[in-house]
């Protein structure tokens, strides 16, 4: 009511000033109105004191100082009063990086999921690491910052990523010390963000900044090759629209903007680097000079945010993957005319065909010829590279390695010229204290030791276990400089630098962990831009076989070897949050139920803000058909993420299972509406409302579920199952072979292939799934009795006889593979046959087919005798 009041007063004393101080134009113009009305009328005296009087007396500076108000003022206080209602209503979304909260009673910060929404629509927003810091550190903790995109927050899995193997490094260098490594990195940021961060940190308590950035500059917000926004504006612009972004006047402008993009058609779903292939930019490119000098400013203004904290700062140069990642696109100078382009093409094609027979000698000189008329296209820089590689010529190749990826026209990875710009703001500056870890230049220099850049990076730049601990080592050197002199003497002395495996035990590393990183990764390489290199097959080839010598950490004893690490882990580690995570998916994987649902919850108890693990507790209370507590779990994770889809949709399966079909469909459409194309959430959505009755609705919600799949495996197995269940197997085979190709070690998804193909006597298709089922998994049992059905229905009976020979080894109760086996051996050997019938008919004494068999072969051996 007084805020009421208050606004009356101010909006009744805005009128008066309206009134009384109109422009002279104005005011002149009504006179000459008034008198030619009244011409005919004595004219009137205003008495002393009057609006009229008062008016007359302002001139000069006190009649302009009105007017500002008018034009200035006025405006400036109903931006206040706008903003003072979408406050008081609780419109908008907080924007600074930490917000705080309580947890056991303790004043924590905790991450701001809606951070990234100042520089992404909020559907294509990612997610920080989720975080619980205490608001007054301990002054016997160092605190870490560690700032930088998605390299520095350990994509595809931060479980293993910088920030936690730097205080892996550090814990286990310095074990009379306790750190707190804080990762402040997000995925699809660039300096623009990171700096804002970075500003968010000043007050936190950070002893010690570790910058590591230059990934994202061209592609991220604000860059030359963005899809985000405009492109590399002036820098002022840029920051008086992020400055904007902080009131909730400005949130609203951006809502109703980004809702007009939406109605217009322009993409609102995260889709991955493919979103970038229409975003070239040429190294010349006149915007490359705006984001260099962007890039500049900013790592500039987080030093000195960092020096105003009292923190030392670590900046790096970053690494990225030169030698087996090829350029993503490249494009020719823009003068090269069409003659010399057509002699360029004769030389370049010349030179492939002398590398495909390894001839790198002439390969290389038919590149140079081609590198006379354009050395700028970055597809032949790479193979120079190659060749002298070959050849060789190690510093030949990595100048043009280099090259390759400076003038990769898909810009995204750190390039030569930002790399130098973190180089110099580092350099000779140890008395501030700043200090520089040149990470590409040791990076550079591994494969003098045997590490190459494969062993290295997952794919372009995102690095792998081995690649985060050489990454860390080299940070930690150079923060151990910045320590306490009496903390880093004594430990330095008596502890040497932990290696690979002292740290990997400590993480609780193990292959499963391993096959999961590159699982995380396969999706992508096998979509554009990675499509797209010269190099992919290769690539690919890789991949299948790192894949391949770790299927069997997904099988009993893998998942148990790598529970026993993680339990070791846990021990040395009782608080660490991340440990219980992948207990928890662990023992989930395991069908230990129970225990994963200790473990998610532990994990929860130490870090009650990541969303992911409410999504987490909430699949494996379901599994347990515990559907309420799961709702409340995937509640917990909306809440935490409201773009969190996955979530959302599984809270709306679990209400379905309860029968709560209305709140279900409700909430199933709530997703639809932010993610059309979620095939599941159609196919949910199908059955509820073929369980209501309403079958035509639901036939147009399965034809959506199938024209939106996704690549998610568990959702291709889903589809796929549904399917099959129709009777539509040519979809079920398609979505299994999708699912397959996501997931290459899998044998089930390879049965199930084989399984529909089989079904629709595609038998040719049917053997090669089943054989490969058989090849990813020799002792699975049911692969061997469906590739020796399909052998026998090609007529191949002594194969198929070896196939159900070895399911009934390793499975002796699966009582079709001895009715197959019996059936193939009624005629070659009848008492054998008729062993494995009477086996099947002690179990399932119905059973016609083993009834039919056993009772002609025992006729057929009762008329054979004398």
């Amino acid at each position: 009511m007084v805020v009421h009041q208050q606004l009356q007063i101010a909006l009744g004393k805005i009128k008066t000033a309206l009134h009384l101080h109109e422009p002279r134009k104005s005011y002149m113009a009504k006179r000459r109105n008034l008198n030619a009305a009244h011409a005919d009328r004595p004219i009137a005296h205003a008495p002393s004191g009057s609006a009229t009087s008062n008016t007359a007396r302002l001139k000069g500076w006190k009649l302009w100082c009105f007017r500002i108000l008018a034009l200035v003022g006025v405006p400036a206080l109903l931006f206040a009063v706008v903003e003072l209602v979408l406050r008081l209503g609780g419109f908008g979304y907080p924007t600074t990086f930490l917000i705080p909260a309580s947890h056991d009673g303790q004043k924590v910060f905790q991450q701001n999921n809606q951070f990234g929404w100042r520089f992404f629509p909020p559907q294509l927003a990612r997610q920080p690491y989720p975080l619980t810091i205490s608001q007054s550190p301990s002054d016997d903790t160092i605190r870490i910052f560690v700032f930088g995109e998605s390299a520095a927050k350990g994509d595809p899995d931060p479980h293993f990523g910088l920030p936690r193997m730097l205080e892996t490094t550090l814990s286990l260098r310095h074990p009379g010390v306790r750190f707190q490594v804080i990762n402040t990195a997000m995925t699809a940021i660039n300096s623009h963000a990171v700096r804002a961060i970075a500003r968010d940190c000043e007050n936190f308590g950070g002893d010690i900044w570790v910058i590591y950035m230059g990934n994202n500059e061209v592609v991220g917000p604000f860059g030359a090759g963005t899809v985000f926004g405009p492109k590399t504006p002036p820098l002022p612009v840029i920051r008086g629209a992020l400055a904007l972004k902080t009131l909730r006047t400005g949130q609203l402008l951006d809502a109703t903007l980004l809702r007009a993009q939406r109605s217009s058609g322009e993409k609102s779903e995260w889709a991955g680097m493919e979103m970038f292939l229409d975003q070239q930019v040429r190294a010349d490119h006149p915007r490359m000079n705006g984001v260099y000098r962007h890039f500049e400013r900013n790592l500039a203004d987080m030093i000195q945010a960092g020096r105003r904290s009292g923190a030392s700062v670590v900046l790096s140069t970053v690494a990225v993957n030169l030698r087996d990642c090829a350029p993503f696109a490249s494009l020719h100078r823009a003068n090269l005319s069409g003659a010399d382009k057509t002699k360029w093409n004769e030389h370049y094609q010349l030179g492939l065909k002398a590398q495909e027979t390894s001839n790198h000698q002439e390969a290389a000189a038919r590149f140079e010829e081609a590198a006379q008329l354009d050395n700028t296209f970055a597809e032949l820089r790479f193979r120079q590279g190659q060749c002298a590689l070959a050849l060789g010529k190690t510093a030949e190749a990595q100048q043009h390695l280099q090259a390759a990826r400076d003038l990769d026209t898909l810009r995204f990875r750190c390039d030569a010229r930002l790399n130098e710009i973190t180089r110099s703001a580092g350099t000779n500056r140890e008395a501030e204290p700043i200090l520089l870890a040149d990470v590409e230049r040791v990076f550079a220099r591994q494969s003098s030791v045997g590490l190459r850049d494969e062993d290295l990076f997952y794919e372009h730049f995102h690095l792998t276990f081995v690649g985060n601990h050489l990454l860390a080592r080299t940070i930690a050197e150079q923060v151990e400089k910045l320590l306490p002199k009496h903390l880093a003497a004594t430990s330095a002395t008596n502890h040497s630098w932990p290696s690979q495996a002292e740290c990997a035990r400590r993480m609780g590393w193990s292959d499963w962990s391993q096959l999961t990183g590159w699982k995380g990764v396969l999706p992508r390489l096998r979509n554009p831009p990675f499509t797209d290199q010269v190099n992919h097959q290769s690539q690919m080839q890789r991949v299948q076989a790192k894949l391949e010598s770790l299927a069997s950490a997904t099988q009993p004893d893998g998942i148990s070897n790598a529970l026993r690490i993680c339990e070791a882990a846990i021990t040395m580690s009782p608080s660490d949050a991340a440990l219980y995570a992948q207990l928890a998916a662990l023992k989930n994987a395991a069908g230990d139920f129970v225990g994963a649902t200790a473990a998610a919850r532990r994990e929860l108890e130490l870090l009650p803000s990541d969303a992911e693990g409410w999504s987490q507790l909430g699949i494996i209370l379901a599994r347990q058909r515990q559907f309420a507590e799961a709702t409340d779990a995937f509640d917990r994770a909306v809440q935490l993420d409201s773009q969190d889809m996955g979530a959302l949709e599984n809270k709306a399966q679990s209400l379905a299972a309860q029968g709560q079909d209305e709140n279900a469909i409700r909430e199933f459409r709530r997703v639809l509406a932010l993610k059309p194309h979620l095939g599941l959430a159609w196919l949910h959505l199908g059955q509820v409302l073929e369980r209501k009755g309403d079958k035509a609705e639901a036939e147009e919600c399965y034809r959506q579920a199938l024209a939106n799949r996704s690549q998610n495996v568990q959702s291709l197995i889903e589809l796929a199952g549904f399917c099959q269940s129709r009777g539509w197997f040519e979809a079920a085979a398609t979505n299994y072979i999708e699912a397959a190709k996501a997931d290459q070690t899998n044998a089930k998804l390879q049965l199930g292939a084989g399984q529909n193909f089989l079904a629709l006597k595609r038998y040719v298709d049917a053997v090669r799934h089943s054989a490969e089922a058989v090849r990813l998994s020799p002792g699975f049992a049911e692969a061997h009795l469906l590739h020796g059905i399909v052998l026998g229905r090609q007529g191949l009976i002594e194969e198929a006889i070896a196939q159900f020979r070895d399911a009934v080894r390793l499975k002796p109760d699966l009582l079709d593979a001895r009715l197959n086996l019996g059936i193939a051996l009624a005629r070659r050997n009848p008492s054998e046959a008729l062993e494995n019938f009477e086996v099947v008919l002690r179990e399932s004494p119905a059973n016609t087919t083993a009834l039919k068999y056993a009772q002609q072969i025992r006729e057929r051996l009762a008329n054979q005798k004398p």
